[in-house]
């Protein structure tokens, strides 16, 4: 008898529960989100800019004076690029693949990265420096000073 009344309760109310489609894994690559931290006081970071997009972003990014901007990929084509001023050490969590740095800051300052096998500078020069994902996914902390 209980067991009819829990059941002419909960079929109603199943009919009424809007239907939910599955997800469709098929429709795209799942990503993951780069982070550095901390980001500081007008730091920021722009995220999914279109890989035909990310040389144009990154150097937009960097062009004042003073400027270290990051492009990192998102594991799904699009990427996300770091707007770096502050002289300091961070952590770097979902540092994967596609890294490249444009470093504008003056007096020589470089932006290093390093993790436990690999170590990369980007020197102050203007250039754009693609780094190998064999390291990019080897970094654990980075340096702009």
């Amino acid at each position: 008898m209980v067991v009819a009344m829990v059941a002419a309760v909960l079929v109603p109310l199943a009919a009424q529960a809007p239907a939910q489609a599955a997800p469709n894994v098929a429709a795209g690559t799942a990503g993951w989100t780069p982070q550095i931290s901390p980001l500081f006081a007008d730091e920021w970071v722009k995220r999914d800019v279109p890989g035909d997009k990310r040389e144009s972003e990154l150097i937009w990014c960097s062009r004042l004076s003073g400027i270290a901007c990051v492009a990192i990929g998102q594991g799904d084509g699009k990427h996300s690029i770091f707007h770096l001023y502050k002289c300091d050490t961070r952590s770097l969590a979902n540092f994967i693949d596609a890294l490249s740095v444009r470093n504008n800051q003056t007096g020589g300052a470089e932006v290093r990265f390093w993790g436990p096998n690999y170590t990369f500078r980007a020197l102050a020069d203007g250039n754009i420096y693609n780094f190998p994902d064999y390291a990019t996914y080897d970094f654990s902390h980075l340096d702009i000073c």
